[in-house]
């Protein structure tokens, strides 16, 4: 008959290998490209729908040209906004996983200190099973963690 540290051991077997995600289209670079020419692509029809319609409008060239101008850097500066404010979201959530992580990893060596130390079993495999196990959780935090 096996131990419950055995029976523990054996039915909560974990994977520690990364899944296999294939990551969108969008947040890789020809996305990020593609994303772009569509911006630029839209900045520069908007541009000319309003150089045309000033233009009909029978306003001067210069006028045209001006106007045409502060509704293309009003454009480049609205999306120039987004892309550094998504950028700050972006290190903030980094951030506070780094720091929940830091957390996790100091929460989770004091339990196995206290554990190691109190593995003092009248049953050796039991306390193998503990070592065993204190051993896994450890290089999980000194080989995964960093990774995340």
């Amino acid at each position: 008959m096996s131990s419950p540290a055995e029976d523990i051991g054996k039915s909560q077997a974990i994977n520690f290998e990364a899944p296999h995600t294939r990551p969108s289209f969008w947040t890789g670079l020809g996305g990020a490209i593609l994303l772009a020419i569509i911006c630029a692509v839209l900045i520069f029809i908007v541009s000319s729908a309003a150089d045309l319609l000033m233009l009909r409008e029978h306003e001067t060239a210069r006028f045209t040209i001006e106007l045409s101008d502060a509704i293309a850097s009003a454009a480049i500066g609205l999306l120039s906004f987004q892309v550094v404010r998504l950028q700050q979201e972006r290190r903030q959530r980094l951030r506070e996983r780094v720091e929940i992580i830091a957390e996790m990893n100091h929460h989770v060596r004091n339990a196995l200190q206290i554990i190691s130390l109190t593995a003092t079993g009248k049953d050796k495999q039991e306390i193998a099973t503990i070592h065993e196990s204190v051993n896994r959780i450890q290089w999980a935090l000194r080989e995964l963690l960093p990774k995340i």
